[in-house]
């Protein structure tokens, strides 16, 4: 409804009139209104903080396939206590996983090596590109050669060290030639 005030009047209300169609005298050839181009979404800033991932959502990487990814890279003693500071940094090997809420200094650990994320220093990367298996895995091994495995509170408290002996077995199980 569209309403019309005159000045020192009373407002005027014009009906909206319905649009007619079918008459003889219309045009033919009538052109089809264009559709209107694709709504894009606007680039999400690197600070940007993404919802939870939801339980149907959430992406896992075994140790078989962690072992098969970062041992050739930093040799096989090192793998496994690799292995054991990933156990007790995430103890589920969920790639998606983040600990939203539990660091006092308001950033968060993302992923299967719990790479510390925080909005407020610029990160170089987003929540959803540390939520992939490898390229966490990448940045967690580009901490390692910078500085070994000093940046996992789990290896600089000793938290690692009772996952050791499992992942030892599992390596040794690995090994083993199949029956």
């Amino acid at each position: 409804m569209l309403a019309f005030e005159i000045k020192y009047s009373e407002i005027i209300t014009i009906p909206k009139i319905p649009q007619v169609t079918g008459l003889d005298n219309e045009p033919e050839n009538i052109e089809p209104e264009e559709t209107p181009p694709p709504i894009v979404e606007a680039p999400k800033p690197k600070n940007y903080v993404p919802p939870k991932v939801g339980n149907d959502e959430r992406v896992y990487m075994h140790e078989p396939e962690i072992r098969e990814y970062i041992c050739p890279k930093i040799g096989q003693s090192n793998c496994n206590i690799f292995i054991a500071v990933l156990k007790a940094e995430n103890g589920t090997h969920e790639c998606t996983r983040d600990n939203r809420g539990l660091n006092r200094n308001g950033s968060i650990d993302v992923g299967l090596a719990q790479i510390n994320w925080n909005p407020r220093y610029n990160p170089p990367y987003t929540i959803e590109q540390l939520r992939d298996c490898k390229f966490n895995l990448d940045i967690a091994l580009k901490k390692y050669e910078a500085r070994g495995f000093q940046p996992w509170y789990a290896y600089t408290k000793g938290a690692y060290k009772k996952h050791l002996p499992a992942v030892l077995a599992s390596a040794k199980a690995l090994a083993q030639p199949a029956n």
